[in-house]
């Protein structure tokens, strides 16, 4: 698919599938605006956004032109973690009818709902690929962002010494994870329509050649915004599109240009300049010179805090979820704070929740086996960037991310008549 043909696509398609495309490309830009939730949460067109969401979402599933949802057997573990997430976050929030509590009710609930907008809008290939070129689009605001703060910055961030020092950029959002979504976004689904092009004749946005420029964008951002495990993340994907190119010729071409024009040059002061610094704390944890509650970069003297509190709550509490207790801390504990999903999902679920969630990302993985060489990079990207990001960041709370990985998901879970394209 072309941004030609897209089009054409895009311009056909229904309301009810319409409107997320739309969402899509605007997102990075309504969330750029994220300072005036300080002013009132009506002026705020992100907190707008969240509510509507789900209002469009329900509009569409009672709409006869949607689709329905191709069943799948790996929907069940799915739908008993979100049946502990949305019922703890019920049972917390409604005693509580303030604007703050509805707009967290809205956005822990809502990856629920992605979910399942997802089954039912990823039909076959194409729907897959409208939705990953539509990101691409998006993804043309935040990158012009950052290129722009490169002269003139418009949130500077400074970091301490303990953590590599020197500052990072943010742009109009509200922490730099917003940026890193798109890095990682743009990375994965270039590298899926570069390996398209790779394994066969395909008319797609993603030429060859572009990924070299592609890739640039990408260490520039990673520079910008000194995010360790975000650095993570994209040295997973490298690695895994490197091992996913080996199978064809041009791609061990591709790979022989790409390893010369970065070991030689760039491998080592990237290292010393950028990862070295960010990871120092962690190694010298490792390594026994400093205490162990300041690994992840302090966040585990948080967890252990919080754990404490747990462990003094009722064992119902640790099977089913923390909103029963009637902690004062539980506020904290199932919210953004936590800044590790699997300790946040944990608290919020329960063991028996939390354990479901892992059971669903296993079962998605598994059918990597089935799919072919470009589709294989494409879920394992993104599940790894989902397992590796939530041990000290929380991606389940950031749409974007989101929007492209439950459709990914979604497309592995089709029959295979659905996926050829």
């Amino acid at each position: 698919m072309t941004f030609k043909e897209w089009w054409v696509w895009f311009k056909a398609l229904h309301f009810t599938k319409k409107w997320y495309l739309v969402l899509i490309i605007i997102r990075p830009i309504v969330d750029n605006f994220y300072e005036l939730k300080e002013i009132s949460a009506l002026a705020s067109p992100l907190y707008i956004v969240g509510v509507l969401t789900p209002v469009f979402i329900f509009i569409s599933f009672t709409s006869k032109k949607f689709p329905k949802k191709i069943p799948s057997g790996n929907d069940m573990p799915w739908a008993v973690f979100s049946a502990f997430l949305v019922f703890n976050c019920f049972i917390f929030y409604a005693i509580d009818l303030s604007v703050v509590a509805f707009g967290d009710l809205i956005k822990y609930t809502t990856p629920v709902l992605l979910y399942y907008y997802s089954r039912r809008f990823v039909q076959n290939a194409q729907d897959l690929h409208g939705i990953l070129i539509a990101f691409l689009v998006s993804s043309i605001f935040p990158f012009g962002m950052m290129i722009y703060e490169a002269f003139n910055p418009i949130a500077i961030q400074y970091i301490g010494a303990g953590r590599g020092g020197g500052s990072r950029i943010r742009g109009g959002y509200g922490d730099i994870m917003n940026y890193a979504v798109y890095i990682v976004g743009l990375f994965l689904v270039s590298g899926y329509f570069f390996l398209k092009n790779v394994y066969g004749k395909y008319r797609l946005v993603i030429k060859p050649w572009h990924m070299l420029l592609i890739f640039g964008f990408v260490i520039y951002g990673l520079t910008q915004i000194k995010h360790v495990s975000t650095w993570t993340v994209s040295l997973t994907l490298l690695l895994l599109l490197l091992l996913h190119n080996l199978r064809n010729l041009k791609g061990i071409f591709f790979v022989i240009i790409l390893l010369g024009c970065i070991i030689p040059f760039f491998a080592e002061d990237l290292y010393n300049a950028q990862i070295e610094p960010l990871i120092n704390k962690e190694l010298k944890v490792a390594d026994g010179e400093t205490d162990d509650s300041h690994a992840f970069n302090g966040r585990m003297s948080r967890w252990e805090r919080y754990f404490e509190v747990w462990e003094q709550m009722p064992a119902f509490n640790h099977f089913f979820g923390v909103a029963s207790s009637n902690f004062d801390e539980t506020i904290i504990m199932i919210g953004a704070g936590m800044h590790s999903d699997y300790v946040r999902l944990l608290f919020l679920t329960g063991f028996i929740g939390l354990a479901f969630y892992i059971i669903f990302l296993f079962a998605i993985g598994m059918h990597y086996f089935r799919l072919f060489m470009p589709e294989k990079f494409l879920l394992i990207g993104a599940l790894a960037s989902l397992i590796l990001w939530s041990v000290s960041t929380i991606p389940l709370l950031y749409a974007p991310f989101l929007y492209i990985t439950f459709p990914i998901f979604s497309y592995a879970l089709l029959p295979a008549n659905r996926q050829k394209g």
